[in-house]
């Protein structure tokens, strides 16, 4: 799994098979997500991409200093390592990120 910190950091796949979450813990939920994109990517000749935030959205968002992850940076990136994903796009979250909206961020992807 090739990752990349930023968008502008990877380039452009024709057959790009993309999720983009938070991911903290990579619970079941997302284990199928996950086993769903491969699955796509394979009937498809595409390679997958998962695109994920760094920090958490809910510690740049909220005033609320007692919010917790489950994992850290370097424990969610080994665990996503076992999926067998092609590329991990880490996108920065800032406040100013997220006043992105919908349309834009999918253009700009």
């Amino acid at each position: 799994m090739k990752v990349y910190r930023g968008l502008e950091k990877f380039k452009r796949l024709p057959n790009a098979v993309v999720t983009s979450g938070t991911f903290d813990g990579v619970h079941i939920g997302h284990q199928k997500i996950l086993a769903r994109l491969k699955k796509i990517a394979e009937t498809t000749s595409g390679e997958t991409v998962l695109i994920t935030y760094w920090p958490h959205p809910r510690l740049v968002l909220s005033n609320d200093s007692s919010i917790k992850l489950i994992t850290t940076f370097e424990e969610k990136i080994k665990l996503l390592r076992r999926f067998g994903l092609d590329h991990l796009i880490v996108i920065e979250f800032t406040k100013e990120f997220a006043k992105t909206s919908s349309s834009e961020f999918i253009k700009n992807i």
